[in-house]
């Protein structure tokens, strides 16, 4: 959610600049941003529906596209039931309020619990932990901008997307204003020598996906110092003495080694972190990719409640945002959510982990999917698996792809209808208002008109679900939600997000429409809303006790003496559809001992597959570690185990794989 002032000529988006008169527009624009302006006269562009023959791709009219559609997902469900359809959601949807409220009543109207989506390695354990400790989901933020000592958890803001200009948060701004004015130190956690881990004060270079070891080391060393705030804990938390007795089998010694660092680094860190008057640990969403995200959410969520700097300005705070959407949140708890047909995980805010997508379609039996629409986004390419995934992909019934540019998916679908572009449609930003430090939200007309046939995923959506209807018995979800669920996916959302405007009493859509935006001023930092039983934080919920007791240190798999990182790509412009076709391979980052040569070809080799690409050496990287970005060049995910996931939200190791790499 970035401000920006666009410059159209001729129909055509020829500049794009930063707002800076708006909140969430200071800071620049990202790569992104340049990328995407040439999206309606890309090669790739989808410009009109277009069915799979014997022959080839024939384009057809929507019309006959939306009834043959309808017919098969209707077929479908009558054959082998709601549960064989399932929707894949891109991240982009989450970038559009209207369109995310759509594609979850269309899978909550077909009764189906199978909406995928990237939630799981985007924000999902930290969810999960604050759900644990808090007693409802809630995506906590950080006060970079008022912290006096900040751990950065993963410290490349600009290529793990959460730097300048990141949902409207310009955290580099932020951190550089704050370490000129009043002295802010930085600690950064992380295996390469980027930019923010050279800047920072201290740095520590960690073993890739040691991070929870690394807070379990600081929990411990504070908890045996007696340096934590003990008026806090007393009067605001409960299990405080379990867990004390618990860390001690990580102590700070034991955690140095396995982090690859020293334990006097450690301590002194969790030291400087008591002490300071606001202290942030502030995470990458690199540092909860792996198989223990959830515990590592909940290690650094604990950091801050063992300090007095949780749910407070200058640490982690609640924010409401301009739509406070905490009442819809509290009713989807995840302990009485569906679990997954493989993987026995929870949907988590109504959404399964997209990691279990590839077993999904792999696992014969009742619920098999037979059936998948997949919306925004490229889950052949996105997803681990690899191969096997598009090998899967392929045995199905009925594949759709709804989307602005050609992929690995379409290549695959049976279906691909075209999607319009951010630029290209009306957005009206009300879901994502609360990860933002100020109270704003944006209405921003259609810059340009869409190219060719392509339609607003939302409408596509409404059009298909009145060809298929709802289920009106059975099915994962409770009438209630079901019908809701019917309803939104084919009613007219405009009124609604007029009225939900009107209920939070900031402004208008009609005032929206003329100013193009609201300003509100700085959150309120010191909401306190904590709904456990008891009102009192959970410092050690008994599924984070469970999980605790059966962690042990990571081990090399035998013959691999490397550890992998899978990182966002270099050039945030590559991360979606508009990455250039000409770009350069980014490659794999090994450190010059490694002993290949820059521009060797390699082989990288982990447990579930292996991937060739071409070295770029980086001084800066500990000696053990690979860094290889995910993106168009290497087919990262094939590394990637689809049976080694976080069992709270489904979470795959992205980071701290062992790995080997091989000359070719």
């Amino acid at each position: 959610m970035a401000s920006l002032v666009a410059t159209v000529e001729g129909g055509r988006i020829t500049s794009l600049v930063a707002n800076e008169a708006l909140a969430s527009g200071r800071g620049g624009t990202c790569g992104l941003c340049g990328a995407s302006m040439g999206a309606a006269t890309d090669s790739r562009r989808i410009l009109k529906p277009r069915r799979r023959t014997a022959a080839g791709w024939e384009e057809v009219e929507w019309s006959v596209a939306i009834r043959e559609i309808g017919a098969k997902l209707k077929a479908i469900r009558g054959q082998s039931g709601a549960a064989s359809i399932g929707t894949w959601a891109g991240a982009p949807v989450g970038t559009n309020s209207r369109g995310l409220v759509r594609t979850l009543a269309w899978t909550l109207g077909l009764g189906s619990a199978k909406l995928f989506s990237p939630l799981s390695t985007a924000g999902g354990p930290w969810v999960r932990a604050a759900e644990l400790m808090l007693g409802h989901p809630v995506s906590l933020q950080g006060d970079v901008g008022r912290a006096h000592y900040v751990l950065l958890l993963g410290a490349n803001q600009a290529a793990q997307g959460w730097g300048p200009l990141q949902a409207g948060r310009n955290h580099d701004g932020e951190l550089a204003f704050s370490r000129k004015t009043k002295g802010t130190k930085v600690v950064a956690a992380d295996a390469r020598t980027t930019p923010g881990a050279a800047a920072a004060d201290v740095h520590l270079k960690i073993r890739p996906g040691t991070e929870l070891f690394l807070l379990l080391g600081m929990l411990d060393t504070i908890a045996k110092n007696n340096w934590h705030e003990k008026q806090y804990i007393a009067d605001f938390t409960e299990g405080y003495e379990p867990l004390v007795e618990a860390l001690k089998a990580w102590p700070v010694e034991r955690v140095a080694g396995i982090c690859g660092v020293t334990a006097e680094e450690i301590a002194g860190v969790a030291l400087k972190f008591t002490r300071a008057a606001m202290a942030l640990a502030h995470r990458s969403p690199q540092a909860l990719a792996n198989e223990h995200g959830t515990l590592t959410a909940w290690a650094a969520i604990t950091l801050h409640a063992f300090t007095a700097n949780l749910l407070r300005p200058g640490g982690l705070y609640d924010s409401k945002g301009v739509l406070d959407i905490h009442g819809v949140a509290a009713q989807l708890p995840t302990d009485k959510a569906p679990r997954t047909r493989v993987g026995d995980v929870p949907l988590l805010l109504l959404q399964s982990p997209g990691a279990l997508l590839a077993d999904e379609l792999r696992t014969p039996g009742e619920g098999q999917l037979r059936a998948l629409v997949s919306v925004h986004g490229d889950p052949a390419r996105d997803l681990p698996g690899g191969h096997r995934l598009r090998e899967a992909l392929g045995t199905l019934d009925l594949l759709v792809a709804i989307d602005v540019a050609e992929n690995d998916t379409t290549a695959l679908a049976h279906w691909i209808l075209p999607a319009t572009h951010p630029w290209e449609r009306e957005d009206l930003h009300l879901h994502d208002t609360s990860i933002l430090p100020h109270r704003e939200t944006a209405w921003t007309p259609a810059l340009v008109a869409p190219p060719g046939e392509a339609r607003n995923e939302a409408d596509i959506l409404a059009d298909l679900f009145g060809e298929v209807g709802p289920t009106l018995r059975g099915g994962a979800w409770g009438p209630h939600l079901r019908l809701l669920g019917a309803y939104l996916a084919k009613a007219d959302l405009g009124p609604w997000e007029a009225r939900a405007l009107e209920f939070s009493g900031k402004t208008t859509l009609d005032e929206l429409r003329q100013s193009g935006s609201w300003q509100g001023g700085e959150v309120d930092r010191a909401t306190w809303r904590v709904t456990t039983p008891s009102g009192k934080i959970q410092l050690f919920p008994s599924e984070i006790a469970q999980a605790l007791a059966r962690l042990t240190a990571p081990v090399a798999r035998p013959g691999m003496d490397r550890w992998l990182t899978v990182a966002a790509p270099r050039d945030a412009a590559l991360r979606r559809f508009d990455r250039p076709a000409h770009a350069a391979d980014p490659g794999v980052a090994l450190h010059p001992d490694a002993g290949f040569a820059e521009g060797a070809r390699v082989r990288v080799v982990t447990e579930a597959g292996s991937v060739e690409a071409i070295v770029r050496l980086d001084a800066g990287l500990r000696p053990d570690t690979v860094d290889l970005p995910a993106g168009y060049a290497t087919d990262v995910m094939a590394l990637i185990p689809t049976d080694r996931l976080d069992p709270f939200t489904g979470t795959p190791a992205l980071c701290g794989l062992s790995c080997r790499v091989e000359a070719v």
